[in-house]
């Protein structure tokens, strides 16, 4: 399937494949999506030398497939939380999302980062009147929280809707635009990063660090960050977990919305 925003990335960003060498870093990143990026940017500006190793190209796997929205809202998700977790629980979760928004719009503003950032209300709707009492539930637990929600019967949507739960202040943005900016901050901090670089083995060496193996070199590094979408190495001590395919239910931002 094709992505709208790796079809529409007119600034496409190229590096390098990795060298036929060994190279020191102190943090090497496996994965360049924005889990990866991220950790890189934030560490590249806290003075530590960053090389990020991906397989493909920038973003091209998850990130550059996302729904491209920035929100606290998942789906109806909050009346669960609080159940199963407690209410402490809830709101934690709810306030480090809502920190993420703002620690990326913060991001966009200090790199300058022309990525179409947009503040928009998020909708989580339901067309069937039986669907109605889970909306305003989640209304209720969200209010709980102290999160100011609002249950309403109007979307934007060309069509009716029985009800929905709208979170005012969430965002959307094109990823892509987005971790190329990231990469331009990592490089203009001394990082490193390649592409089209597959990363075979990581083992811990005598030295206390770490050996990073690829098809044509090797990385040593102080600390690893395995980004990818999933784990490949056997790592010592690594509990592995097993993958099993979801079928995620998406609400967007703006124009786009689901019901759940």
């Amino acid at each position: 399937m094709n992505s709208l925003w790796l079809d529409f990335s007119k600034d496409k960003k190229d590096f390098p494949a990795f060298p036929n060498e060994n190279i020191k870093t102190d943090v090497c990143i496996v994965g360049a999506g924005i889990f990866g990026l991220s950790c890189a940017y934030y560490l590249s500006h806290l003075g530590f030398q960053v090389t990020v190793l991906e397989k493909d190209n920038i973003g091209e796997k998850t990130t550059g497939h996302t729904t491209a929205k920035i929100t606290s809202q998942h789906n109806l998700f909050y009346d669960y939380l609080i159940s199963s977790y407690g209410k402490k629980f809830a709101t934690d979760y709810l306030k480090a999302n809502e920190e993420a928004i703002q620690n990326i719009k913060n991001i966009v503003d200090t790199e300058k980062i022309k990525c179409d950032f947009e503040y928009q209300n998020s909708y989580v709707y339901t067309t069937k009147k039986a669907e109605l009492s889970k909306i305003k539930k989640e209304v209720k637990a969200v209010e709980s929280l102290g999160f100011p929600v609002q249950f309403v019967t109007k979307t934007g949507l060309p069509f009716q809707v029985e009800g929905a739960i709208c979170f005012k202040n969430q965002a959307q943005f094109h990823p892509l635009k987005y971790l190329y900016g990231l990469c331009n901050s990592i490089v203009s901090h001394d990082g490193n990063i390649y592409t089209n670089t597959v990363v075979t083995n990581v083992e811990q060496s005598k030295d206390n660090c770490y050996k990073v193996s690829t098809t044509k070199g090797n990385v040593s590094a102080k600390y690893v960050i395995i980004a990818s979408h999933y784990p490949f190495i056997n790592f010592p001590r690594f509990l592995f977990f097993k993958n099993v395919p979801i079928n995620f239910l998406f609400n967007c931002c703006g124009s786009q919305k689901n019901t759940f």
